[in-house]
């Protein structure tokens, strides 16, 4: 097994909660990525074989074994996030849009494991509108709000948001996330909200509009402990109650705390902190709540 520092990253929308689980000066931090290959942001190894190189050089030396090799970079994320605000209404691609607008492969799904719910009980979901030309007179009269639809969430809810799907996470929130590689989210809007420059975030509003499938909603639901969940790149498991997880079948896996502690080779690991296990490589459990993420071969 080998750990991998987690990532820090400050957002206008972050909080404090995440600070506990790592040295760090940021006071808004947004997410605490456990594992990420882009090229803006890369994990890197502290402990194994690979201690001081990145993720990616661990998967473009691994991939092909694990049938993965039609990808460039590794095919999922995970972060916990804190919304302290609310997160922009947003809109990521599906795969014909991502081809179309950024000439990727294949655009973002991505799924949502509630640990504390938003303060108002709801997170966007959806538009209330039939088209995306309706959409679009209400965001030119400054009404965007006015078309966003909303979903009741609870701790423990588990969220799946396709591309094309109107969302964001709602002040208050704290989750587990992880999503497919795929760096684009647009914007429809930011609650007008400065940066530390006193600058308004850039919306994108002619691509979010591109993208938008105002009939789809996110997909709310319970993940079952200890019981594999299946999507189209990555495969979840929840783990809670054992003693020890063991890495099974022919694919690795990231383990990520949710809650709790564990060791790993005498090291301490924390919330956020991210372990990659090979096949055949089990961890002790007992004291924390974890969640397994393991990439699923896919060809687009």
């Amino acid at each position: 097994m080998q750990i991998l520092e987690p990532i820090v990253h400050e957002t206008v929308w972050g909080g404090t909660k995440l600070a506990s689980f790592v040295e760090t000066d940021c006071r808004k931090i947004g997410h605490l990525y456990g594992v990420i290959d882009t090229k803006k942001m890369c994990s890197k190894f502290l402990t194994g074989s690979y201690q001081g190189k990145t993720i990616h050089e661990w998967f473009l030396d691994n991939r092909e074994r694990y049938g993965l090799g039609n990808f460039e970079e590794l095919p999922i994320l995970t972060a916990l996030v804190e919304a302290a605000d609310n997160l922009s209404i947003q809109v990521h691609p599906d795969d014909d849009t991502a081809f179309k607008l950024e000439g990727k492969p294949f655009g973002k799904n991505e799924s949502f494991y509630l640990l504390e719910p938003p303060t108002t009980g709801q997170m966007f979901n959806g538009t209330r509108v039939k088209s995306t030309e309706e959409f679009h007179r209400l965001i030119a009269e400054g009404k965007t709000l006015d078309g966003v639809g909303t979903v009741e969430v609870h701790a423990g809810d588990y969220v799946y948001v396709t591309g094309g799907t109107l969302h964001a996470a709602a002040a208050g929130s704290l989750s587990f996330e992880i999503e497919e590689n795929c760096d684009y989210t647009y914007r429809f809007y930011d609650f007008d909200r400065v940066d530390k420059n006193g600058n308004k975030r850039p919306l994108q509003v002619e691509k979010a509009l591109s993208s938008l499938k105002p009939e789809l909603k996110s997909r709310v639901s319970v993940l079952e402990a200890n019981s594999p969940k299946r999507e189209r790149l990555y495969e979840l498991t929840l783990v809670k109650g054992m003693d020890e997880y063991a890495c099974t079948g022919d694919m690795f896996a990231f383990i990520v705390l949710l809650n709790g502690e564990t060791e790993v080779d005498g090291k301490r690991i924390l919330p956020g902190t991210s372990v990659l296990m090979e096949p055949g490589e089990s961890i002790s459990v007992k004291y924390c709540m974890a969640m397994v993420a393991k990439p699923i071969p896919h060809t687009f």
